[in-house]
């Protein structure tokens, strides 16, 4: 064989390989799932859960859909209700007194964080993560749920009602003590 031959050859391999690679693309299995773990599996754990929020949870006006607020609120009630009170407004969790935000707020108002946030915790205000802990049929009924509390804090009302409460609890304490 003559030179030019090889020469030739040596210089269309790499245009047929490309060539192969692009037919492989194009018409190769691209409705398969890359495996977990794969090179080609590029989203993570954060990545899914958030995706599964806005694409198929989130109505146009950031409600959480097809969640079952009776449940929802059973689970509140169970898992929530300790550290955030039953109307969700025991913490603040802006941490700025004039400018409250609560759990009915950020759950209705930024949806997404407060996904994130029961999610995968905050440890900055001691949230935990709980996306290994509570299954995700129930966080969406949590999440429903949680769009229906209270937004702004206690009115003058609220707020007399709760003082009379805890001045209440303050006088059994008192005489228990003294018994």
């Amino acid at each position: 064989m003559d030179w030019k031959f090889w020469k030739k050859l040596a210089c269309s391999a790499p245009v047929f390989y490309a060539v192969l690679i692009g037919l492989d693309f194009c018409i190769g299995e691209t409705s398969e799932k890359p495996a977990p773990g794969s090179a080609g599996d590029t989203l993570s754990v954060v990545d899914k859960r958030m995706a599964y929020l806005v694409y198929n949870l989130l109505d146009s006006n950031g409600i959480i859909m097809g969640a079952d607020l009776e449940r929802g609120e059973r689970l509140f009630m169970r898992n929530c209700r300790p550290c955030h009170g039953d109307d969700g407004r025991r913490m603040n969790l802006s941490g700025d007194m004039w400018h409250p935000r609560y759990i009915g707020s950020t759950a209705h108002d930024e949806a997404p964080t407060f996904w994130y946030m029961m999610n995968f915790g905050d440890s900055v205000r001691g949230m935990l993560p709980y996306i290994d802990e509570i299954p995700l049929d129930e966080m969406i009924d949590i999440a429903g749920f949680a769009q229906t509390l209270p937004r702004h804090p206690w009115s003058a009302e609220e707020a007399a009602a709760a003082m009379r409460e805890d001045s209440i609890l303050e006088s059994r304490r008192k005489k228990a003590n003294l018994q």
